[in-house]
């Protein structure tokens, strides 16, 4: 099989969020295994518009939704604006497909929802997604996240910390840190705020624009070790309560025991609902009477078949990517 030369936008890897190194990694390993060559990739951080010159270069284009392509309060619409901007010019001049995978796709304006109807293949992580693109005669395919292939080794040395995450809505981590505080929990967030924050803004205001590869390189080993001290810790305790959709995957890798909460889009919904663990999305007013409770018997089944499903998918996902031509 003829390895495929592919761009890769929308790389989150730089954004001081545990769940994005892990997101990316997974995808690059993924995508090594299965011959899919990563030729270039584009930052979140870069303007997207900038490569649209040099597109004959590749077979392929993949475009990580992500979190990105909605036009919810709070959502960065400059970056859904350059999405489809990018979309819609190498659409007009070029003839490389284009796919879209590990996406929530909702909200958009009817030109937007045009403009990505032109995309040969979209793949959204949840249900929601694909019932909105299909009431807007948009075709589309369920894959889960990437994070679902997440291997994690477990810990054998266990004991009896209960980890406490952030959330992707302000006013929930509030609570969850006041929370943790209270009961003396180990308060982590998943999108941190310590001085690799300073580093990634010299990395996008000058090691990007100035190709400074030593330095970014840098700033990924410093990332991927803060990232190597948190997943320890999560290893190492007994349950997670977490306001992360990413957070749910570790837990899942891990096969540890999680509570969490409504996040700013369906994604969490959507998670939850596909695996069917519904009694672990509870209300953040409930945090308060929380009862720790193991996974039964049944949540433990429940996993492993979408573990098992979502691996058939990816099968199926890798064969249509290595089908996709140039036309």
């Amino acid at each position: 099989m003829k390895k495929k030369n592919i761009l890769l936008v929308n790389d989150t890897s730089l954004i001081c969020h545990h769940g994005c190194n892990l997101l990316m990694n997974t995808i690059y390993d993924f995508f090594e295994k299965n011959k899919l060559l990563i030729k270039k990739k584009i930052y979140y951080e870069e303007n997207y518009l900038n490569y649209v010159s040099s597109i004959n270069n590749y077979d392929l284009i993949l475009i990580n939704g992500e979190g990105t392509i909605h036009g919810k309060i709070n959502s960065d619409t400059n970056k859904v604006r350059e999405i489809i901007e990018f979309i819609k010019i190498v659409k007009k001049k070029y003839k490389t497909p284009i796919v879209i995978f590990n996406s929530t796709i909702s909200s958009l304006k009817k030109e937007q929802l045009q403009i990505i109807n032109l995309v040969d293949k979209i793949y959204v992580r949840e249900k929601y997604s694909y019932d909105y693109l299909k009431k807007e005669k948009i075709k589309s395919e369920i894959l889960p996240d990437f994070l679902t292939l997440l291997k994690i080794k477990n810990s054998n040395k266990k004991n009896q910390t209960i980890i406490v995450t952030d959330s992707s809505i302000q006013k929930t981590s509030k609570k969850l840190l006041r929370f943790s505080t209270l009961k003396n929990h180990i308060y982590i967030p998943i999108l941190y705020n310590n001085y690799l924050r300073y580093m990634r803004f010299f990395t996008f205001k000058f090691a990007l624009k100035f190709k400074l590869f030593l330095f970014i390189n840098l700033y990924l080993f410093l990332k991927n070790k803060y990232l190597n001290f948190f997943l320890k810790k999560i290893s190492n305790s007994k349950f997670i309560i977490t306001g992360r959709f990413h957070g749910i995957f570790i837990c899942l890798a891990l096969m540890k025991p999680f509570y969490t909460f409504q996040s700013d889009t369906y994604k969490i919904n959507g998670l939850i609902n596909l695996i069917g663990l519904k009694k672990r999305m509870l209300s953040i007013n409930e945090i308060n009477t929380l009862k720790f409770r193991e996974f039964d018997k049944y949540e433990v089944l429940k996993i492993k078949k979408f573990k098992k499903k979502s691996k058939i998918k990816f099968d199926r996902f890798v064969k249509k990517l290595h089908q996709l031509r140039i036309i």
